[in-house]
């Protein structure tokens, strides 16, 4: 799963969860999660072709966005388990220093 992750870096959006969560003083995530069937980069071995391709992707919020469920639903689940399992578990577990 772990090499299937892309940062995004700092991405803008309407979304005010980040206010809320600073308000209570609470710590606050947003999970980005997108998918698309595998077949459609099979002949992409250029990283821009791949760019380009993703780039030409219906977003999570077109009405034409339809990822294959299988495999995204269990890479997102498995993927969203271990950052919360992560998180959760306790900073020495975690390599924090405290």
């Amino acid at each position: 799963v772990a090499a299937a992750v892309v940062a995004p870096g700092p991405v803008t959006g309407s979304e005010d969860v980040g206010l809320l969560a600073r308000a209570v003083d609470a710590p606050c995530v947003y999970w980005l999660l997108g998918g698309a069937d595998p077949a459609l980069f099979e002949r992409l071995d250029d990283p821009a072709a791949v760019v380009a391709r993703v780039d030409e992707l219906p977003s999570n919020h077109s009405p034409h966005f339809a990822p294959v469920i299988e495999p995204t639903l269990t890479v997102g689940v498995r993927a969203l388990v271990a950052a919360a399992r992560t998180w959760l578990s306790p900073s020495d577990q975690r390599g924090d220093p405290g």
